[in-house]
């Protein structure tokens, strides 16, 4: 059975769809889980949290826009704090796509800045698509662990492989449930907190966003997070569209 559970972090805890092509990996097609765990990160500066009132991680993906999970923002009550590199700052305006509820493969929000926060350079472009088999990275600002709420807050990468690609992309991290950006460093999954963030795929000598953290649910004795698919036609029209 699959136990699904959305990855955004309520601050009371301390702080038409694309088919993929090839078929899902087991587990023996899979890198083999590091002993080292994913770990804190200060790369990607255009990675960022934001909260109001769950804790949700964002990618700046254009000088006055970032992207987000609709689930992260759906239901603010007041303005979305966003933790840039200069201090907090905040917005009351965004727009979503989809109603961000368990399976939706729409599951996008852009929130406005009032003003350009970094350099051109920081911001990531969307790539045009990944399949199963693709090295891939994770990167978010939730917890360590299910066990561990309050390590929320700090930004961790780590690496994996895509498994799958069906309405979502899918990544896989073994021998954990609902543990993971925790998890070995080659096999990353995302926890609560990291809603919202990235996942980036390497396109020549620059990393590119290719999906956006939906959730994830327990499979055996491990667990699946889940990307919204920014190849899908629906997203990426709304995210070119609607980008600032």
């Amino acid at each position: 059975m699959k136990h699904f559970f959305s990855v955004g972090l309520s601050v009371v805890f301390a702080i038409s769809s694309l088919l993929g092509c090839g078929k899902k990996l087991g587990e023996d097609r899979l890198p083999r889980p590091s002993a080292r765990i994913a770990s804190a990160s200060q790369n990607f500066p255009g990675i960022m949290m934001i909260t109001n009132p769950k804790i949700c991680t964002a990618t700046l993906v254009g000088r006055y826009t970032l992207l987000t999970a609709a689930h992260c923002v759906n239901q603010a009550n007041g303005p979305i704090t966003i933790q840039t590199p200069r201090g907090p700052q905040q917005s009351s305006e965004f727009m979503v796509l989809g109603s961000g509820v368990e399976g939706d493969p729409y599951d996008l929000a852009l929130v406005y800045l009032p003003s350009p926060l970094l350099s051109e350079q920081e911001v990531l472009s969307m790539a045009s698509g990944v399949n199963p088999g693709d090295n891939v990275l994770v990167v978010g600002y939730g917890c360590a662990s299910s066990e561990a709420l309050n390590s929320a807050g700090i930004k961790r990468l780590g690496s994996n492989m895509v498994s799958d690609v069906n309405e979502f992309i899918e990544v896989s991290t073994p021998g954990i449930q609902i543990k993971a950006v925790a998890g070995p460093e080659n096999r990353a999954g995302v926890c609560f907190g990291d809603s919202g963030g990235p996942l980036l795929k390497q396109v020549g000598n620059r990393w590119m966003v290719v999906g956006v953290v939906h959730g994830a649910y327990n499979d055996g004795p491990g667990q699946v997070s889940q990307f919204v698919n920014l190849n899908d036609s629906h997203n990426r029209t709304f995210v070119s569209q609607y980008v600032r």
